[in-house]
C-alpha cells in the first residue's frame, strides 16, 4: 500500500513532525479497563528498515531518540525506513487486567507488535502481520491489527510496534475492553457494509436506468459506482478480509485497476453527459483524463511500484483538474444544465478522496468524515437528478413515466433490506422480498392472510412494542428500534427496524415506512460473549472475574458471619498432565469439576480460578461448616479414580479455608485461601488447612511471601546490589583480575542484605532463575560499559543455582547473553554447588560441556558439603573444585579437617583440576594451605566482599 500513502502525501500536507524530548511517560490503566482507551504516552522513532528489537533494545542511544506524538500526528519517512512506536503500560489496579491493543491502520504492509517483560527484560513477538502477509496470519481475525494482551496487578510493561514498507503511519494506538473491541468491529463492520451497499446499490440504480433508457452515461456512472466500491473495499481491508485473505500480493494489483476503472468511467460519464457543450480544449483534456486512467488501469502489467505511483498522482490529479476547470468555465458561462453535471463529478471526486483518506486513517478522527461523505454523494444525485427532471441531457432520450416508475419498482424489491408500507393501524401495503424471507413467508398472499385479524402487530413477540413504535413517531418523523419478532413459524429473531412517518399530500392519511435488517447473529453472538465473559470455557464453571465479583459484594455487605472461601488445589494434576497429555488434564479438570459441582449443590458460587485450582464461596458459613464441605470433598476424591488409556491414576487435593471478616476485601480473602492451601500442600497435601494469623505455619508462610514479593520488585526497581571478592592464587602469578561475583539486597534505609536471608525463599518459590539471569544480564552489561576493566579481567566465578539448570530455556538466554553484550567466553567461570550438579546430573553436564566447548570454565562449589563422593568429580569436567569452607575454617586445630582438605586437593590435582580454598581467615591458615599445594584462596584473610564498581577506583 505504500504507493497510495505516497500519494496521499502529496495530496495534501497533513501531517507535522513536532519534536519532543523523550520521556517514558506510562500510561496508567484500571481493571476493569474502560470501554476504550487511547494511549496518549505513546512515543515513536524512524530507524532503517533493517533494525531489530534487539538492535534497539541493546544501543540506548537509539531507545533515548524516541519522541512523543500527538493521537493526530502521522509520521512520514521513507520506502527504506520503519517506524517503531513505543509505550509503557501499568497496570495500577488490584486485579488482573484483559485488554486488546489495538493498532487500526488497515493500509500498513507490515506490523510487528511486541510485548516486553520489564521485570525480566525479555521479550515476546504478539503479531506478526500486514497487507504482505497472508490475513489468517493475524493474531485476530479483523480488519485492524490487535492482539490480546494481559498484565498482572502492579505489572509494568513496555509495548513496541514496527511499522515497515508504508509512507504514512497514523500516531494512533488504543486499548480496549474486549467485549466493547468486538462490538465496534461489527459495527464497523456493519457500517462498511452498509457504505459497500449503498454504492452497490447507486451502481445498481444507474444500471437499471440504462437498460431502460440506453443512455451510456448511465451505464459509465454504473462503472464507476462499482469500480469505486471495490477500491473503498481494499482500502478499508473489507477485500483482503473477505475474497483473498491467503494472497496478499493481489491487493496492490487491483487497487491500480479498481481506481483506473472509476477514474475512466466517470470521465467517460462527463464527456459523453456534455459533449454538445465542450470546447475543442475540454476535448483534448477528456482524452488525456481517458489515456492515463487506461494507462493506469493496465500498469500492473508493465510498470513497477514507483512508476505506478507518478502516474496514479498524474490521474488523480489531471481528472480532478480538469473537471473542476471546466466546471468553472461552465459556471462564468452560464450553461446551468452543464455546470450541474460537472459540479457533480467534482465533488463525487471530492467525496472519493475524502473516503480515501479517512479509510487510510489521514483524517481526524474526532470529525465524522462518514456522515460528510454521505453528504456530498446525495448532493451529487441531487445535482445529477435536478438536470434529469423536466428535460433530457444532450443527445439522450427522455425516460417515460411508465420507465421511472418500474426502476424505483425493481429497487424496492430487490434491495436487501426487508422494507414495508403499513397504515398506523397495521395494515399492510407494500413488502419487498426481502421482508418475506425475514419473516419466512413464501409471497405477498399468504402474508396478508396471516395478518388478517391482528395486523403487523402479529410478527412483535411483545405487541407493546409496535404500540410504543408509534408513540415515537408521533413526536418525530423517523426512528430506528431493536424489537424482537417472530417468523411464521413463531421462531423468534431480533431486527432492526428504521421506520418514518409520512402523510399524504392533502394531509388525510398518514403511512408508516420501514426497513427491517435481521441482527440474530449478531445478538447471538453478544450473547455468547456475555457468557463466557462470566464462565470458563473448558469447564462451563463460573470464572476468576465473575468469582471475584461475588466475593466483593460479599465483603461490602453489612452483617456479622458473612461467609468462607474454599480454595482446591489438584495435587498431582501437572504430574498427570505431563506423562499423559493436555488432552488427559482437560478431561481430568472436567470430571473433577463435576464432583465439585455434586457436592457443592445450592451452597455457593464454585469457580475455577486457574489451570488447577477452583474456589468456592460460601456465603453466611462460619469455618465449622467449611471444614463439613472440605471433609466430603476430600472423602469424594479417596474414591474417585482417573482412568486414561486403560491406565487408573489417584488423585488428591488439598483444601485451604479463610473466612470472610468484616473489613476484608476479595483479593485479600483469596489470598489467605491461597495461603492455606499452600500451607496444606507443605504438609503433605490431602488435607484442609484453615488460615489462622497466629499459626506458626501461617506466619512462616507470609514471611516467605513477603520475601518473594519484596524479591520480584527489587529485580523490577533493580534494587539488587553486585559485589565482589578475589580469587588470590597461591602458588604462581598469574596476572590479572581475579573475583567472584556475589548479591546483596538493598533493604530499606539503604541498608543491604546478605543472600543467607532470602536464597531459600527465593529458591522455594521458583525465583532463582529470574535472579540468576539479573545477576548475568546486570554483570555483562556492567562490562560491556567498562572495557578498560574487561582487559585487565582475567576471570570472574558466577553462582548458577540448581533451578536455573533445570529451566530448559536458561542456557539459550545465557547464550543470547554472551552475543548480544559480546563478553569474551574465557574471562567467565560458571560456579555450581555439588548437591545441584548431582540431582540434576544431565541438565547440568549439557549446561557444563556447552558453555566449557566454547572457552568458558567451570568450578564445582562447596565441594565436600554434599554427598561428599570423589567419584561424581569424574562425570564433570570441571576446571575448579571449591573447597567448602567448614573443612577451611579449623583446618590448623582439626587434623580430620587438614586430611579431607589435602586428599580433595590430590584427587583435584590427578584430574587436572585446579583447587579454592574458600573461607580463609587468617594469615596462618593461608601459610598451611600453600604448603600443601592448594592453588587458590578466598576469604577474609585475603580481603573482604566489596561493591563490584569499586575495582573502578
Amino acid at each position: 500500500m505504500r504507493s497510495v500513502m505516497h500519494i496521499m502525501i502529496l495530496l495534501l500536507g497533513l501531517f507535522s513532525a513536532v519534536v519532543h524530548a523523550f520521556h517514558a511517560e506510562v500510561n496508567p490503566l484500571q481493571s476493569p479497563i474502560a470501554e476504550q482507551q487511547r494511549l496518549r504516552q505513546l512515543y515513536a522513532l524512524v530507524t532503517p528498515a533493517t533494525m531489530t528489537l534487539d538492535d534497539l533494545l541493546a544501543d540506548p542511544v537509539h531507545h533515548h531518540s524516541f519522541t512523543l506524538v500527538t493521537p493526530a500526528q502521522s509520521l512520514m519517512f521513507e520506502e527504506d525506513q520503519a517506524v517503531w512506536l513505543f509505550a509503557r503500560l501499568y497496570n495500577n489496579g488490584s486485579r488482573p487486567l484483559h485488554t486488546v491493543l489495538e493498532y487500526d491502520f488497515p493500509l500498513a504492509d507490515k506490523i510487528e507488535i511486541y510485548q516486553l517483560q520489564r521485570s525480566s527484560k525479555d521479550y515476546n513477538l504478539l503479531s506478526r502481520s500486514g497487507n504482505s502477509y497472508p490475513f489468517s496470519e493475524r493474531a485476530l481475525p479483523y480488519r485492524s491489527f490487535a492482539v490480546n494482551l494481559a498484565l498482572l496487578p502492579g505489572e509494568e510493561t513496555d509495548i513496541y510496534i514496527k511499522v515497515q514498507d508504508a509512507a504514512v503511519v497514523p500516531g494512533d494506538v488504543r486499548l480496549w475492553r474486549h467485549d466493547h473491541f468486538v462490538a465496534t468491529m461489527q459495527q464497523n463492520a456493519m457500517l462498511d457494509g452498509l457504505l459497500q451497499g449503498f454504492l452497490l446499490l447507486l451502481a445498481l440504480y444507474n444500471l437499471v436506468l440504462f437498460l431502460h433508457s440506453k443512455a451510456k452515461h448511465y451505464a459509465y456512472y454504473s462503472g464507476f459506482f462499482l469500480s469505486f466500491a471495490l477500491a473503498v473495499a481494499i482500502l478499508n481491508g473489507m477485500a483482503f478480509a473477505t475474497l483473498w485473505p491467503e494472497y496478499p500480493e493481489v491487493n496492490q494489483a487491483i487497487l491500480y485497476i479498481a481506481v483506473g476503472a472509476a477514474l475512466l468511467c466517470l470521465n467517460l460519464f462527463t464527456s459523453h453527459a456534455l459533449q454538445s457543450y465542450a470546447s475543442h480544449w475540454w476535448r483534448w483534456c477528456s482524452y488525456i483524463s481517458s489515456f492515463s486512467a487506461l494507462l493506469l488501469l493496465f500498469s500492473p502489467l508493465f510498470a513497477g511500484g514507483q512508476t505506478r505511483l507518478y502516474l496514479l498522482f498524474f490521474a488523480l490529479c489531471w481528472v480532478l483538474l480538469s473537471n473542476f476547470l471546466i466546471a468553472l468555465s461552465f459556471s462564468l458561462a452560464g450553461h446551468a444544465r452543464a455546470r450541474t453535471f460537472v459540479w457533480a463529478c467534482v465533488l463525487t471526486l471530492c467525496s472519493a478522496l475524502l473516503l480515501t483518506l479517512n479509510q487510510a486513517g489521514y483524517l481526524q478522527a474526532d470529525i465524522n468524515w462518514l456522515y460528510i461523505l454521505f453528504s456530498l454523494v446525495l448532493l451529487c444525485l441531487a445535482l445529477t437528478s435536478f438536470n434529469l427532471q423536466g428535460s433530457r441531457l444532450p443527445n439522450e432520450p427522455a425516460l417515460p413515466h411508465a420507465a421511472s416508475m418500474q426502476q424505483y419498482y425493481d429497487i424496492f424489491h430487490n434491495a436487501v433490506e426487508g422494507m414495508f408500507t403499513t397504515t398506523p393501524d397495521g395494515r399492510l401495503l407494500n413488502a419487498n422480498r426481502a421482508l418475506l424471507e425475514i419473516l419466512g413467508y413464501p409471497d405477498r398472499d399468504a402474508l396478508e392472510q396471516a395478518i388478517s385479524g391482528t395486523g403487523m402487530a402479529r410478527f412483535y413477540a411483545d405487541p407493546a412494542e409496535r404500540q410504543y413504535m408509534l408513540r415515537q413517531l408521533e413526536l418525530g418523523s423517523e426512528k430506528s428500534f431493536e424489537i424482537r419478532g417472530l417468523r411464521a413459524d413463531n421462531s423468534p429473531f431480533w431486527a432492526l427496524m428504521s421506520v418514518r412517518l409520512a402523510r399524504s399530500v392533502n394531509g388525510s392519511d398518514a403511512f408508516v415506512h420501514g426497513s427491517v435488517i435481521d441482527i440474530t447473529g449478531q445478538k447471538l453472538a453478544h450473547e455468547q460473549l456475555a457468557y463466557l465473559a462470566n464462565h470458563d470455557s473448558l469447564t462451563a464453571l463460573y470464572n476468576r472475574f465473575y468469582f471475584d465479583q461475588q466475593l466483593q459484594t460479599l465483603c461490602d455487605g453489612h452483617g456479622g458471619n458473612k461467609g468462607a472461601v474454599l480454595y482446591i488445589d489438584i495435587d498431582q494434576f501437572k504430574v498427570i498432565n505431563s506423562s499423559c497429555s493436555h488432552s488427559a488434564g482437560d478431561v481430568l479438570l472436567k470430571q473433577i469439576s463435576e464432583l465439585l459441582k455434586r457436592l457443592t449443590g445450592h451452597s455457593g458460587p464454585l469457580a475455577r480460578l486457574d489451570s488447577d485450582e477452583f474456589g468456592i464461596l460460601l456465603p453466611g458459613k462460619n469455618a465449622n461448616e467449611a471444614f463439613a464441605l472440605g471433609y466430603r470433598i476430600l472423602d469424594a476424591m479417596r474414591e474417585f479414580r482417573f482412568i486414561w488409556q486403560d491406565s487408573v491414576y489417584h488423585a488428591s487435593v488439598s483444601i485451604g479455608i479463610a473466612e470472610i471478616s468484616s473489613d476484608d476485601q476479595a483479593d485479600n480473602v483469596l489470598k489467605k485461601a491461597d495461603a492455606a492451601c499452600s500451607i496444606a500442600k507443605d504438609k503433605g497435601r490431602n488435607r484442609i488447612q484453615l488460615f489462622d494469623t497466629d499459626d506458626q505455619s501461617t506466619q512462616q508462610h507470609h514471611a516467605e511471601v513477603q520475601w518473594v514479593a519484596q524479591l520480584r520488585q527489587a529485580m523490577k526497581d533493580d534494587k539488587f546490589v553486585l559485589y565482589q571478592q578475589p580469587v588470590r592464587a597461591l602458588n604462581n602469578n598469574s596476572g590479572g583480575l581475579h573475583y567472584e561475583l556475589l548479591l546483596r539486597l538493598q533493604g530499606d534505609e539503604n541498608h543491604l542484605i546478605v543472600p543467607a536471608s532470602f536464597l531459600s525463599s527465593a529458591e522455594r518459590y521458583g525465583l532463582m532463575p529470574q535472579i540468576d539471569r539479573w545477576v548475568i544480564r546486570c554483570y555483562f552489561r556492567w562490562l560491556q560499559q567498562h572495557p578498560d576493566h574487561m582487559q585487565r579481567l582475567a576471570l570472574c566465578s558466577i553462582n548458577v543455582s540448581g533451578s536455573s539448570l533445570l529451566d530448559p530455556t536458561f542456557k539459550a538466554d545465557v547464550q543470547q547473553l554472551f552475543s548480544g553484550f559480546n563478553i569474551p567466553y574465557q574471562q567467565i567461570c560458571f560456579e555450581i554447588t555439588e548437591s545441584a550438579a548431582i540431582v540434576n546430573l544431565q541438565n547440568t553436564l549439557a549446561f557444563i560441556e556447552h558453555f566449557r566447548a566454547l572457552g568458558c570454565r567451570i568450578a564445582l562449589d562447596d565441594f565436600g558439603s554434599g554427598f561428599s563422593s570423589y567419584s561424581y568429580l569424574k562425570h564433570f569436567p570441571a576446571d575448579f573444585v571449591k573447597i567448602d569452607g567448614h573443612f577451611v575454617r579449623d583446618l590448623l586445630d582439626d587434623h580430620y579437617d587438614k586430611a579431607i582438605v589435602k586428599s580433595i586437593y590430590e584427587v583435584a590435582k590427578a584430574m587436572d583440576m585446579l583447587t579454592i580454598a574458600t573461607c580463609v581467615e587468617s594469615n596462618e591458615t593461608l601459610a598451611a594451605l600453600e604448603i600443601m599445594g592448594v592453588d587458590y584462596a578466598q576469604g577474609y584473610a585475603i580481603a573482604r566482599p566489596m561493591p563490584l564498581h569499586s575495582l573502578l577506583t
